[in-house]
């Protein structure tokens, strides 16, 4: 199951990966971190079929039958696995507690790095290449060395003024430094033209340019744009998805305090500049001596009471956009720290559910191998995840509360569960097919019926 999963996650992430001149042990690193962050959707779906295959089996070749008739019960046949899968989930649990947030962090982090690496050096014949900052390069011929190069045009814009500085040679070598920092061109029977003045573009035209020649000239260009440079791990350290369960918990209560302060400034700050009232409440006299007063102010002093106030409006208007959206990002934060809490739970319980529905549903269809079981697996394990992926997005954005979202898929399958085993256990059909057929026959009779 990783092994699909991992293919399928590197071949998203393949774009990103090819013409950027990366070593091999970089790749084996990023499949290396992104290997534990496939768990939580391996796991499950590897207990799902294993259990599915081992129970089928022993039901095909009538072991179950055996079994039973020496007056072992299902549930007896399946304790000590379920002892083993519960103990499988606490380790799913320390798992997803203290090597998926690491994981998490290094595969993020170096696909990043990856992402703005920028392509490897690759001058092609007869096209410009554009991807050392400040230059613009052609080359007209390319010779199978690599190095050597023919018919070499080249533009500066280094000094960001346009095309003040061209360069022409009819013959050139290409090398690197030998850490790859620096790109080296040598440059063989050319000339260099270059504006004198180039600092106004409106002159440009009446002004000359200086025009020299050379034997040989050497161009030094700063590859560090080319390589992969490591980002801080300690930036992305806040994010939920890199935290355990400690960290998570610390982070919760950081972030209610700091939604909690932060609403008590917003309503001190407001209610200490701006005081409400409502004409009605006040006294008949204060209202008069506060009409009187504006009827006898110059237009002066009201056209600067205007404005004052229209200032202190735009500003509490401003003040107030602001913390509302400071408010919301911290509350989706806040969101996405207990999803990552249900998370790591969520994922042990999975283990166990899957199991009571692998293990009951393979002693009723009593079918091994890679045929059935994958089949019916399949159909399970896209039931657990696209509830899960529901629910998890229903929580963010409040359809439904953080609990019931990450906890929908196992609300969806824990009554499967106990279905499939109640069954099993009474070596019952799935379906009873005499009641469904004597439910058609009167949905049958009632069509005919109506119809008549």
């Amino acid at each position: 199951m990783l092994f699909v999963l991992l293919m399928q996650s590197v071949w998203k992430y393949i774009d990103d990966l090819i013409g950027k001149g990366l070593e091999w042990t970089v790749i084996i690193e990023l499949a290396f971190y992104s290997i534990p962050t496939l768990v939580p959707l391996a796991l499950p779906l590897a207990i799902l079929l294993s259990s599915l295959m081992t129970f089928g089996k022993l039901g095909e070749n009538y072991e179950l039958t055996a079994l039973k008739s020496s007056g072992i019960s299902l549930y007896k046949i399946m304790q000590p696995l379920f002892v083993a899968i519960s103990m499988l989930a606490i380790a799913a649990f320390l798992f997803s507690n203290h090597v998926i947030p690491y994981s998490n962090m290094k595969f993020k982090t170096l696909l990043y790095d990856i992402m703005n690496k920028k392509l490897s050096l690759n001058m092609r014949e007869g096209v410009f290449f554009n991807d050392i900052e400040g230059y613009s390069i052609k080359v007209n011929k390319k010779n199978e060395d690599g190095k050597t190069l023919e018919g070499l045009l080249i533009y500066d814009h280094s000094e960001k003024m346009g095309n003040t500085k061209v360069i022409k040679a009819k013959s050139g070598l290409m090398y690197t430094s030998q850490n790859n920092r620096y790109l080296y061109l040598e440059l063989f029977n050319g000339y260099s033209y270059e504006e004198v003045d180039p600092r106004d573009p409106k002159k440009r035209v009446n002004l000359p340019f200086a025009r020299s020649s050379f034997k040989k000239q050497k161009i030094r260009f700063d590859m560090a744009s080319f390589q992969l440079e490591r980002s801080d791990e300690e930036r992305y350290s806040s994010a939920a998805q890199f935290m355990n369960l400690s960290q998570l918990n610390e982070t919760s209560d950081s972030l209610k305090n700091s939604i909690k302060t932060r609403l008590e400034t917003y309503q001190s700050k407001l209610h200490s500049y701006y005081k409400f009232a409502a004409l009605d409440s006040l006294s008949k006299d204060t209202v008069v001596s506060f009409k009187k007063n504006l009827t006898n102010l110059s237009p002066y002093k009201k056209n600067r009471l205007h404005k004052a106030a229209a200032n202190m409006v735009r500003s509490s208007k401003s003040y107030v956009y602001n913390t509302q959206r400071e408010l919301k990002f911290k509350k989706k934060k806040l969101k996405k720290a207990h999803i990552e809490w249900h998370r790591k739970f969520s994922l042990a319980f999975a283990c166990i559910i899957l199991f009571l529905i692998g293990a009951p549903l393979g002693a009723i269809i009593r079918k091994g191998g890679m045929g059935m079981p994958v089949l019916v697996s399949i159909i399970f394990f896209l039931i657990y995840h696209i509830s899960s992926i529901t629910g998890e997005k229903s929580a963010l954005q409040d359809v439904l509360t953080i609990k019931e979202g990450m906890w929908l898929s196992s609300m969806i399958l824990t009554p499967l569960g106990l279905f499939f085993s109640y069954k099993a256990a009474n070596d019952a059909n799935l379906i009873n097919t005499s009641k469904l057929s004597v439910l058609l026959i009167k949905i049958k009779q009632l069509w005919k019926q109506k119809k008549y």
